[in-house]
């Protein structure tokens, strides 16, 4: 049952925000991309520097996303901080081959959502198949970890999340709620496509050249930026 107080049309995202969130999200120190790059409470790229060059790349991210293997996924976990821990304390993954008999029927179960764009998604038509991979996942990596790999294995559509930003948006672990936090991102990323009135391409390739990162990571870098109150924009 969900715990949520948040109602799914009280978030709103406008593009200054949107630029604002990525800005300070390439400003992040724990950032793979960012430990070539001098980290300041006072830095803006919004300026100048959008569209993002490959400077600021995060190359395993990257190579989970083209891949889709478990040696690639692993990596990028390794990359955002889920591994050696919690997996393996809670579930006893430690290398890449032990993931991937996760990762692979994963790819089964996700197929009926192969894709789907957050946008475009519907509740009559993709709910129960989105709440079968959330509790694939979730059931066998626990549910930081399962928005992660959904999200490389159907970029499109699954929106990461991590503790923080589920409980600012004051959800549970459930099914239900993952759910409901894809309905507050896809409103979020209408509200800007709405706003300026520019096709999902071209907005991706407002903030990365050759528009290489999907929507749904554009939104989390956001959802990031703004619950840990990242700098420069939005330092407590």
């Amino acid at each position: 049952m969900s715990s949520s107080s948040v109602s799914v049309s009280s978030p709103e995202l406008s593009m200054m925000l949107l630029r604002l969130g990525i800005c300070s999200y390439n400003n992040l120190e724990s950032n793979a991309a960012q430990k070539r790059h001098a980290v300041s409470n006072e830095k803006c790229l919004c300026v100048d520097s959008f569209p993002l060059s490959d400077d600021y790349d995060e190359p395993e991210y990257r190579s989970a996303l083209e891949s889709k293997g478990a040696i690639e996924i692993f990596g990028y976990l390794c990359e955002v901080g889920m591994m050696p821990r919690p997996l393996l304390e809670s579930f006893r993954i430690s290398k890449p081959s032990e993931l991937g008999g996760i990762v692979n029927p994963a790819l089964r179960v996700v197929e009926p959502l192969r894709g789907v764009k957050i946008e475009e998604m519907e509740s009559v038509k993709h709910k129960t198949a989105v709440f079968e991979a959330f509790n694939f996942l979730k059931d066998r990596v626990g549910h930081v970890c399962a928005t992660r790999i959904l999200h490389v294995l159907s970029p499109d559509l699954f929106v990461p999340w991590d503790n923080d930003v589920r409980e600012h948006y004051g959800l549970s672990v459930y099914d239900q709620d993952y759910y409901k936090f894809l309905e507050i991102s896809q409103k979020e990323i209408v509200d800007v496509l709405t706003e300026t009135q520019v096709t999902p391409k071209a907005l991706r390739g407002v903030f990365y050249q050759r528009g290489w990162k999907p929507l749904p990571k554009l939104v989390d870098e956001f959802h990031c930026a703004k619950v840990r109150k990242l700098p420069p924009h939005f330092k407590e």
